[in-house]
């Protein structure tokens, strides 16, 4: 029997399959060239002290006078504290932070049943006169307004009436409490340069000081500039020969860290790093409503912000991003990233004495994994040789949002062998949102 072979299907199908193999070619490649990009590099110098490093660890509200507990609020060091509310100032400044007064949360913004300040001025000044009165002695930050920029629900009026209204507020608060006091503001919703310069203009040229100059850093795609903001801030206005006058003493962000953001370990450490590095004077993790059907306020719940579970006040990733960012602020090294959107915050000694890296990896547009590779430096500094063994732990802080997190999540432990001055360490399948730790000991 004789077998005849026809190729005339096979001839049609060899253009399609020839087709299908170049496209995944294209697609392997086009891979191989992503994963290649995905690669940071973060270098630590741990002969390299920073100088003058102050911590930016803060809340906005967050506790009452006895919730949470004192063991959930002492871990993380805050050094300035943003309220509302006068009967927590005792339990703030035992804790040793900064207590900054938000007067218009006390006069109760439109809710007032005297109205806005701008349509019954005398009641707003007596309102002052007598706050002023009732907490002489006490080291508050007097903040003005919250929010005159943003017109529901903290302002309804114009610029010029909250101009009036600072200016009425800074005039009482310096007649009764004498040239020491801290007055400030505007703590608008957002780094507004011109908004700021207006404000600032007027108060010059009605001879009001400005002893803080405060605004809100909210803006989770924006967590790039945060530091620019500051730096410029620090330049045309702290610096400037032409506000001289108004004694500006301090640049305050006093809200940070906005919605989308507000449980996520990265983005939070992205905040804490940019303002740290361009050297604010104080930020404070603001608090918004809690994820889910049935939405509570992490203001008023006693949960730090939203830095806790309610109730049962158990830690969550946020609370371990800013444990561990306390950590370390007394003894920090300079570092240097490849990438923008991967930071490194790292230091000499822990509370236990021991070297740590703690790194966070930010990004809203994008949510491929990175390959980081730590290059740790002068190593002697440390009181290690060459030679000898040293212990590394790597630990996770998960983008876990509002599920409890009672300890950090170990992804490794090892003991190796330094060989010269130096170390390499590679983390791989780096999520963004989330932060590592990884801690150097002998």
């Amino acid at each position: 029997m004789q077998f005849t072979f026809k190729f005339q299907s096979l001839n049609k199908l060899l253009p399609i399959c020839l087709a299908i193999v170049t496209l995944l070619l294209i697609v392997y490649l086009g891979q191989q060239r992503s994963i290649a990009q995905m690669r940071s590099n973060v270098t630590v110098d741990f002969g390299s002290p920073a100088t003058d490093t102050i911590s930016m660890s803060g809340i906005l509200h967050g506790i009452d006078t006895t919730k949470p507990p004192d063991s959930s609020i002492k871990p993380l060091q805050a050094k300035l504290w943003r309220a509302g509310r006068l009967d927590i100032y005792d339990r703030v400044i035992a804790s040793g932070a900064e207590f900054q007064l938000v007067v218009s949360d006390l006069w109760g913004y439109g809710s007032n049943p005297k109205g806005w300040p701008y349509q019954n001025y005398p009641a707003w000044e007596a309102f002052v006169r007598q706050l002023a009165q009732q907490n002489k002695g006490k080291k508050i930050i007097w903040d003005v307004w919250n929010e005159p920029d943003l017109r529901n629900p903290f302002w309804n009026g114009s610029r010029e009436q909250f101009f009036e209204t600072y200016k009425r507020a800074y005039r009482i608060l310096r007649e009764e409490l004498g040239p020491s006091a801290m007055i400030g503001g505007p703590s608008i919703t957002t780094y507004n340069k011109e908004y700021l310069t207006a404000f600032l203009d007027y108060c010059k040229a009605n001879k009001l000081e400005v002893n803080f100059l405060s605004w809100h850093e909210l803006n989770d795609t924006m967590i790039l500039f945060v530091d620019d903001h500051v730096i410029d801030a620090k330049r045309n206005f702290q610096q400037s020969a032409s506000y001289r006058e108004l004694k500006l003493q301090k640049i305050y962000v006093n809200e940070i860290v906005g919605n989308l953001a507000q449980y996520e370990p990265g983005e939070i450490l992205g905040y804490l790093y940019n303002l740290e590095y361009a050297k604010a004077d104080g930020a404070c993790r603001a608090c918004w409503d809690t994820t889910g059907g049935k939405k509570v306020s992490n203001c008023f719940n006693n949960t730090l912000s939203g830095m806790v579970t309610p109730n049962t006040f158990e830690p969550r990733a946020a609370w371990w991003a800013y444990k561990t960012y306390a950590d370390g602020v007394n003894s920090r090294v300079l570092s240097r990233s490849d990438n923008d959107r991967v930071v490194a915050l790292a230091s000499k000694s822990n509370p236990e004495g021991n070297a740590q890296v703690l790194l966070g990896y930010f990004d809203r547009n994008y949510s491929s994994a990175t390959t980081v590779t730590l290059n740790l430096r002068n190593l002697p500094q440390l009181g290690i040789q060459s030679g000898q063994k040293i212990r590394l732990k790597l630990e996770k802080i998960p983008n876990n949002q509002e599920r409890a997190l009672q300890k950090l999540v170990t992804v490794k432990e090892e003991s190796v062998s330094v060989v010269r001055n130096d170390l390499n360490y590679v983390i791989p399948n780096f999520n963004v949102h989330e932060g590592y730790l990884l801690t150097v000991s002998k």
